[in-house]
């Protein structure tokens, strides 16, 4: 009686069809669950910052303006993390043009509050962009009204592309669409 030595070809073709048909079925699985986590990532990044947001709007009647009063807007250019006017503000850095100290709260506390730490808002990127992107790409922006009465924190979900994930002052679920549908119409 002969003995085999290895596999036929057809037995090789049906384990090769049912490797082929279990990455159909796990690769848009990991797909979704790693999208979900990087969701997950910024929705938790925008709440820490909310809060840190709506405390500074209870002490001094008003969120940080995007830009100080008089200038340009700086539309897009304004990332949380880095050091721009919501920084120092939320941050009680001693550039701050409100939150500093000598200037008192609404409830008359002296000013130079920290709301957030530093290194929290260091610490948030873009998990949609590869670190190796542009470095604007890898922020977290906010954009306020002129009053200081609405806000809007986004992040740009891939480089170079106008589409963004979007959280209002109003709203705690993520807004998905074009910087000028989901910033612009919010934040006149």
């Amino acid at each position: 009686m002969k003995q085999r030595k290895g596999f036929t070809l057809i037995e090789l073709m049906i384990v090769i069809a049912i490797i082929i048909i279990l990455a159909a079925i796990a690769i848009p699985n990991y797909l979704r669950m790693t999208d979900r986590a990087r969701r997950s990532r910024v929705a938790g990044d925008f709440a820490s910052t909310a809060t840190a947001l709506e405390a500074y709007m209870v002490d001094w009647g008003a969120y940080p303006l995007t830009t100080a009063p008089g200038t340009a807007d700086q539309f897009g250019k304004n990332p949380v993390h880095l050091t721009t006017r919501i920084y120092y503000e939320i941050t009680g850095n001693a550039l701050a043009t409100l939150n500093k100290s000598g200037n008192t709260t609404l409830t008359g506390e002296d000013g130079g509050i920290e709301y957030i730490k530093a290194g929290t808002l260091a610490s948030m990127y873009n998990p949609f962009i590869p670190t190796s992107a542009a470095l604007t790409d890898l922020d977290y922006y906010y954009k306020s009204d002129a009053t200081g009465t609405k806000w809007a924190l986004y992040v740009y979900l891939k480089a170079g592309v106008d589409n963004v994930l979007c959280r209002t002052d109003s709203t705690t679920d993520l807004k998905e669409g074009t910087v000028a549908i989901v910033v612009t119409a919010y934040i006149p």
